[in-house]
């Protein structure tokens, strides 16, 4: 298909429709294209900072009424004609891109980047950087806190759930069995932890927390396609929370190895409770998201517990932790600044733990068939993830030419 062989031009009320739910989104649109910035740079910054000025901030112009022509008319009378249609081919391009979710156009558009992760990669020269593959920007998107967002979620480590129904009482039961005898087969202790004995407790903690988001996503994605009917977005929840998990382990494989003890119980695990949660899901989907609530809220107490000592001068993890620096991935996880530390990224690592836990006790409690509560959030996530894109294309591009 040849992008540009037929312009992008979606009728008026499309476009107000869609910048009433993505505020940030046409904002965006024009500024994307690695090859009309350039072009932009090398033409007009010398000859004309003004238009190129206006070129940039295209997309913030009259865009309620959002067309073509209202774009054209809204721009100064200086501006450069052929840098408009370089921006507007731009944001048609991206648009496309992004509708039809062709991330190799993007790729391909923005080689800059690209030369750059690569150049930057010493242990893969093969292929993309681990940190490049890390930043989510492209796939399933996470959110990223705020210093604010996440003092709020640390705040919340002492709420917990108390069981109502007796479908809440088993699960907590279950629940707590699992909690202590995990415990005593880890080494953990509530104070002055060590460090190795979290090491694996993460790495198994991770492993299996991976594992009920995505048995709700496939139940909810073979209900839809039998029932013929929609799932209003709780697919998507579910699949952004297994990702966000498995990220977790990902990092956590980072900073220490898995003994082959460690591997062990990884599958067995796995091969023990994936069984149970598929049997509980079809039984009783509120049951399963109940009972993934209450192990979200014993591993906030976790992270809890371990940012508490990290911190806390004079124990164990504070000697061997407090000095750590987060590792790359979990940077561009995060969107983390390039000195973060390790406690920062298991404050972020809190912070998720935490919103999964009320995801989960609030689709326990949801009706079935009804509306996905957590649709806008990803909305805005997705908003904030364009506009980190295009300020990183924008300053790589700038910086080169």
């Amino acid at each position: 298909i040849s992008l540009r062989s037929k312009p992008f031009e979606p009728p008026i009320h499309t476009l107000q429709q869609e910048t009433q739910v993505h505020p940030t989104y046409f904002t965006s649109l024009a500024l994307i294209s690695k090859h009309s910035l350039i072009r932009a740079t090398k033409r007009v910054t010398t000859k004309n900072p003004r238009s190129f000025q206006n070129a940039l901030y295209i997309g913030k112009i009259n865009f309620k009424s959002a067309s073509t022509s209202s774009l054209q008319s809204s721009i100064q009378p200086n501006t450069n004609r052929k840098l408009f249609d370089d921006a507007s081919d731009s944001m048609n391009l991206f648009h496309f891109s992004i509708a039809n979710n062709h991330d190799d156009t993007i790729r391909d558009l923005d080689k800059v980047e690209h030369k750059k992760s690569t150049k930057n990669n010493s242990s893969n020269k093969k292929g993309i950087a681990e940190e490049v593959v890390a930043d989510h920007a492209w796939r399933q998107l996470n959110h990223i806190w705020s210093d604010e967002e996440i003092k709020k979620q640390m705040a919340t480590k002492n709420q917990k759930h108390k069981p109502v129904t007796q479908e809440d009482k088993i699960m907590k039961m279950i629940m707590q069995a699992m909690y202590h005898s995990f415990n005593t087969m880890t080494g953990y202790r509530h104070e002055d932890p060590t460090a190795k004995s979290i090491e694996w407790r993460l790495i198994i903690l991770e492993s299996f927390a991976g594992v009920p988001g995505f048995l709700a996503a496939a139940f909810r994605h073979f209900y839809s396609l039998r029932a013929l009917k929609r799932d209003h977005g709780s697919i998507y929840t579910f699949l952004e929370e297994a990702e966000n998990e498995r990220m977790h382990l990902l990092v956590c494989l980072k900073m220490f190895k898995a003994n082959s003890i460690t591997r062990a119980l990884v599958i067995a695990a796995q091969v023990t409770m994936t069984p149970f949660l598929m049997m509980t899901y079809a039984i009783s989907p509120s049951a399963m998201h109940r009972f993934v609530g209450y192990l979200e809220e014993t591993a906030v107490d976790t992270y809890s517990n371990i940012i508490h000592h990290c911190e806390k001068e004079g124990t164990n993890l504070h000697k061997e932790w407090s000095q750590l620096q987060a590792p790359a991935i979990a940077k561009s996880y995060w969107a983390l600044d390039k000195d973060a530390s390790w406690v920062t990224c298991l404050k972020h690592i809190l912070a998720d733990e935490a919103h999964h836990r009320d995801i989960n006790h609030t689709f326990a409690e949801l009706p079935p068939n009804a509306e996905n509560p957590f649709i806008k959030e990803h909305m805005k996530d997705f908003d904030r993830a364009v506009m980190r894109k295009t300020e990183k294309v924008m300053r790589d591009s700038l910086m080169r030419y």
